[in-house]
This record gives structure tokens, C-alpha cells and sequence, in this order.
């Protein structure tokens, strides 16, 4: 992922109330001992579209969130909030500009270890850009 697509992330899911819910706990990969609610992302793969002699200016990425809690219903409105962010969204994305991001699945999991609980949502989300 382009550092400028995911800067834009970050940006959007450290602001407005994901925020608040997650307290600013937003990282590509959860530090050790992280305090929940937390929001972890990552890039899953990035699509840059060809024309027969160039480059179109269009970049489709695959980025999953993971919105993650130790109660079930807290990690469901962690995701609640960050869908509704996200999902449908077009406009600044950090020094980008997100054409359309599309919620393209969404599905619940759980571990237990020892006497931690910890639940999240998983979002894969469809982000198209102008970046190449």
C-alpha cells in the first residue's frame, strides 16, 4: 500500500468517533499488552489498472479493519462506527482522493486466552484512489 493510502487511513479512523470509541488506539499491528477497544488495519493487496499505453490514475486497494474489544457488543458498535464512516465514502484521503470506499464483507470472531476474552468485527474494505 502507497504510505499516502495509508496515512489517509489512519487519518480517517483516528478522527471522529471511531476515535472516541477506540480512545486513539489505531495501529497497523497491535503493540503488545494494547488496552481494547482498539482498531487494527492492514493492506491485503493493491491493483494499479493499465491502459494499453499508460497508467489510467486509478488504484483499487483491499484494506481490512479489524475493530476489536473484550465484549462482543462493544467490538459490533466499534465496527457500526467505523462503517459508517467509511462505507460509501468519497473525498480527501489524506494527500489522495478516494473516489469510492466499499465495505465488501464483514464477519465476527473470538479468542480466549487463559482468562482474556477478545472479540472483533473484520471489514474488508474496497478503497479505489487517483493514486499509480
Amino acid at each position: 500500500m502507497s504510505a499516502e493510502l495509508e496515512k489517509g487511513l489512519y487519518s480517517k479512523l483516528s478522527g471522529a468517533s471511531p476515535q472516541t470509541l477506540a480512545a486513539g488506539r489505531v495501529y497497523p499491528i497491535l503493540p503488545q499488552g494494547v488496552t481494547f477497544p482498539a482498531i487494527r488495519y492492514q493492506r491485503i493487496d493493491t491493483q494499479r489498472r493499465l491502459a494499453l499505453d499508460s497508467t489510467v490514475g486509478v488504484t483499487s486497494a483491499t484494506v481490512q479493519v479489524d475493530c476489536m474489544a473484550e465484549s462482543y457488543s462493544e467490538a459490533k458498535t466499534l465496527a457500526d462506527s467505523v462503517r459508517t464512516l467509511l462505507h460509501g465514502y468519497s473525498g480527501a484521503w489524506g494527500t489522495l482522493t478516494a473516489r469510492l470506499v466499499s465495505l465488501e464483507s464483514e464477519n465476527d470472531f473470538y479468542e480466549q486466552d487463559g482468562d482474556r476474552v477478545t472479540h472483533w468485527v473484520t471489514h474488508r474494505y474496497m478503497i479505489w484512489t487517483n493514486m499509480d
